[in-house]
């Protein structure tokens, strides 16, 4: 396929990295299948982060102003490419980004290495680039490699959201929690602004899951959902389509995080390596 051709090689730089976006592009808009809508999600909270004052209006618009496609987004759709079945060591994959209405805003790379996809599955460390549709890198995700033992308390999962100029936007940490996930989102100066909450039975094949946004008073503001995109004997089921409900007038931010959030929760809980 020309699509696996693109997506297994190196990623080039200047006008060859333009083409190669703009290919992924196409290729997903001919290739992605459309999945039922989720239900409608009554959003009750909010953001406080949209009432900034003027002085933090410059610094929003410098460091994010290429993820302006975000500010109306209530709803985002997240789908992975599908992966032959057999064994294979693929250290990058592709994810699109639609909106509700199912405009493509963004294309992501995960880079990782053979090795650690193959021997850590979802404790992988990786770095996912977004690619806006004129072949601009808009923000960066970084995953640090942790061993998957929330039992113990140590070694929890994390992601690192940064813009294209690698300014910190926030984190997402792993909290531990007795039975049910826990996660908590911090923004650049490590203030806990939300958590993700989920239920205490998180299975990964044959089911709908969703994970609750709470802010820090414990009013739902959002959600976190995976969609079982049914069974095929051509392809790996690691091919999720999952994607995050928010309100609209939520802040550049916190989209962004909870965008890194759903990620890592793919990563986590979602996958079947």
């Amino acid at each position: 396929m020309a699509f696996s051709s693109v997506t297994t090689q190196p990623l080039p730089f200047g006008v060859e990295r333009e083409k190669h976006i703009d290919l992924l592009f196409r290729t997903f808009h001919r290739q992605i299948r459309p999945a039922g809508d989720t239900q409608d999600l009554t959003l009750v909270l909010q953001d406080r982060g949209d009432h900034e004052g003027p002085a933090n209006t410059h610094t929003v618009s410098k460091t994010l102003g290429k993820l302006t496609a975000l500010r109306t987004v209530t709803r985002l759709h997240i789908t992975a490419r599908p992966e032959l079945q057999g064994p294979q060591c693929v250290a990058r994959r592709t994810y699109s980004i639609c909106s509700e209405n199912r405009d493509q805003l963004f294309v992501a790379v995960e880079e990782s290495s053979c090795m650690c996809m193959q021997c850590c599955g979802p404790a992988r460390s990786c770095s996912l680039r977004g690619f806006d549709k004129d072949s601009e890198c808009v923000f960066l995700f970084e995953r640090p490699l942790r061993a998957d033992m929330c039992c113990l308390g140590c070694c929890l999962m994390e992601i690192r959201a940064y813009t294209a100029e690698r300014e910190i936007i926030g984190t997402v940490h792993q909290r531990w929690s007795m039975f049910t996930p826990y996660l908590e989102v911090c923004d650049s100066e490590g203030i806990s602004a939300m958590r993700i909450q989920g239920s205490c039975c998180n299975t990964r094949c044959l089911s709908e899951q969703e994970l609750q946004v709470v802010s820090t008073i414990g009013e739902s503001i959002g959600r976190i959902w995976k969609k079982w995109p049914g069974y095929n004997d051509k392809c790996n089921m690691d091919h999720e389509y999952f994607g995050l409900d928010v309100p609209q007038e939520m802040s550049l931010n916190t989209k962004v995080l909870l965008l890194a959030a759903a990620f890592l929760l793919n990563h986590m809980f979602f996958e079947m390596s």
